[in-house]
């Protein structure tokens, strides 16, 4: 990432049901390892640029200038319903020629954990195809519509002969109908068939859309369609298929994607609609790679970058694992990060039984405080520190990750720091000295500077034996480069 080019972005609004509208690009991007950060925390410290309007530098933003600057791959001019505030994107720059083929798109390997996005019930087709598409839409969206119109009828072929396999998923972003459509199509699928009412929404936009009655005008067209109208309007009151609803939500979200339809197309990314012939050649070009034949003229896979060659200093706490373990995994990341939290909770559990605990992974954490947008960050990370060196490190650790909405954008976090350190049994006077005089500062700052230069610009980000994987990824990701190397 070119830390002088200027980046900025408006904060998203929240609707009334308090979910974020996300903004939405115009380029087709396949960048994988760019797109990933969009699941991490920005370093603003180093990017510290503002716009016009004096707007601060944001990290999707410093994202979207690294597509610009990096990319090698497009298929532009991909349409959305996108966020009106936001900014106009960067122009859509050429593919850059390739070794192999000159001129060709070059494909970069999948997003990890791709094969994994299933939907029970809201996916057609084959499950052993060999091409997978997961659209992720909005029932009011036009250019879904246009998608469910235009391109669906020319898919269809493949999904009946065993070469596509289709996946539904909800990015409601358009305001309370969205998400009352989006709710009512999860109730349509409780009742064991999504895709009449899926159909039925797409088919007559124009009855609903804009309307102040939508789920009574949504509940009429289920009861004529055959659904059980009782069961229906119990289930969207109930609660839980609105939490299905948000769940594929968060997932969008996770890869980046900012407006609808946005597509996953065998692990490319695809942040908007296509023509059909466009999606009829990636649907070749994919099939070609999973079936391991040459890839139609034209298309070529952009080389596996090699692992860094890193030096990192040695953590006198902050290591876990067994020293001779034949993987190592250092994480830089901050305490007030949400996807460092979101890693926490979801992924490392899993490394510490299946790679940590089992002598295959040593795990060493580094911290990476980005203090313009995490005040607290610094203090929580000497926190852990201090109670390391009364042999408590990874108890602090948990509990600063465990605690966060406790202390975060608190004044008095360091109140909140001395009280976890009395309900770990520790010796408050000791852990008090240290954390006001800051003991461990320098030793803070050290890691930072050693993920500078290690080209580390958000959080939560990973070496893995030195090959760079950067944001909130699920265990997949982690798994699949953890056996590369344990298979080497």
């Amino acid at each position: 990432m070119n830390p002088s080019m200027p980046h900025h972005l408006s904060e998203p609004h929240r609707n009334e049901d308090r979910m974020r509208r996300i903004p939405s690009p115009i380029l087709w991007i396949l960048l994988v390892g760019a797109m990933a950060l969009l699941a991490a925390c920005g370093n603003q410290s180093e990017t510290a640029n503002a716009d016009d309007t004096g707007a601060p530098a944001d990290t999707e933003a410093a994202i979207q200038a690294a597509v610009q600057a990096t990319l090698t791959a497009v298929a532009g001019d991909s349409q959305t319903s996108r966020d009106p505030e936001a900014p106009t994107p960067a122009a859509t720059p050429t593919p850059a020629p390739s070794n192999q083929q000159a001129s060709a798109i070059q494909l970069p390997p999948p997003i990890p954990g791709w094969e994994e996005l299933a939907k029970p019930g809201a996916e057609r087709g084959d499950p052993d195809a060999p091409v997978l598409l997961v659209e992720y839409s909005d029932f009011q969206c036009p250019w879904c519509g246009r998608f469910f119109t235009q391109v669906m009828p020319q898919l269809e072929p493949l999904i009946e002969s065993g070469q596509l396999r289709f996946v539904y998923k909800h990015f409601p972003i358009l305001g309370d109908a969205s998400f009352t459509t989006a709710v009512a199509a999860e109730c349509a699928l409780a009742q064991g068939d999504f895709w009449s009412l899926h159909d039925w929404l797409f088919q007559n936009q124009g009855q609903w859309k804009g309307k102040s009655n939508v789920q009574e005008l949504v509940l009429n067209a289920a009861q004529e369609l055959g659904y059980d109208r009782e069961a229906m309007e119990a289930c969207m009151a109930d609660g839980e298929a609105l939490q299905a609803v948000n769940a594929d939500l968060q997932e969008s979200r996770r890869y980046g994607f900012r407006g609808t339809p946005s597509f996953i197309l065998n692990g490319r990314l695809i942040p908007g609609f296509l023509p059909a012939e466009r999606f009829l050649a990636f649907v070749e070009v994919f099939k070609a790679e999973a079936l391991g034949q040459p890839l139609p003229e034209g298309y070529a896979l952009a080389p596996t970058p090699p692992p860094l060659d890193l030096d990192f200093g040695p953590e006198e706490f902050a290591v876990d694992g067994d020293p001779d373990a034949p993987v190592v995994i250092v994480e830089f990341s901050d305490y007030q990060c949400p996807f460092c939290n979101r890693f926490f909770q979801e992924t490392k559990p899993q490394l510490d039984e299946q790679y940590i605990a089992t002598g295959k992974v040593r795990f060493v954490y580094k911290d990476f405080p980005i203090d313009s947008i995490h005040a607290q960050a610094r203090d929580a990370a000497q926190a852990a520190e201090c109670a390391g060196a009364q042999g408590a490190y990874w108890a602090m650790h948990d509990r600063l990750f465990a605690g966060l909405q406790e202390w975060e954008n608190n004044a008095a976090a360091l109140d909140v720091f001395r009280g976890y350190a009395a309900e770990l049994g520790l010796d408050t006077e000791a852990f008090n000295q240290c954390l006001d005089r800051q003991t461990y500062a320098d030793e803070v700052q050290e890691d930072v500077e050693e993920g500078q230069r290690a080209g580390v610009s958000g959080t939560p980000t990973f070496f893995i034996n030195g090959r760079k994987l950067v944001g909130a990824q699920p265990f997949s990701a982690f798994a699949q480069i953890i056996e590369d190397e344990l298979n080497k």
